[in-house]
């Protein structure tokens, strides 16, 4: 939990189970198990570096993160709607951990 968490003004509160946020009912949805697509440059968080800030989670306009309420990293969601031409993940996270392996440009990690 972050400090704009803490304050109010982060992330939306989870809605409770079976409902969306405008009180709707909706499918079930958790964790993944594994990812949904094969994009060969989604995003990839460094395990190590993450520390669960939620930055991620609040610069991404497609909701490509998930970090649940008893989550200490964040994990990526839907590769899948990750775009091409989008980094704000990468450059507004603090510990530098997010990249993108296979994106043309972008550096090779080991």
């Amino acid at each position: 939990m972050g400090l704009w968490d803490t304050l109010g003004l982060g992330r939306k509160a989870e809605a409770p189970a079976g409902t969306a946020a405008g009180g709707t009912a909706r499918a079930p949805s958790g964790p993944p198990s594994a990812a949904k697509g094969t994009t060969p440059w989604a995003p990839r968080i460094d395990a190590e570096a993450c520390r669960g800030c939620g930055t991620c989670l609040d610069q991404c306009p497609e909701g490509v993160f998930y970090m649940g309420r008893h989550d200490t990293r964040a994990r990526v969601l839907s590769p899948e709607d990750c775009r091409a031409s989008c980094d704000r993940c990468a450059t507004h996270c603090p510990e530098k951990g997010i990249h993108f392996p296979g994106r043309a440009g972008e550096p090779a990690r080991s």
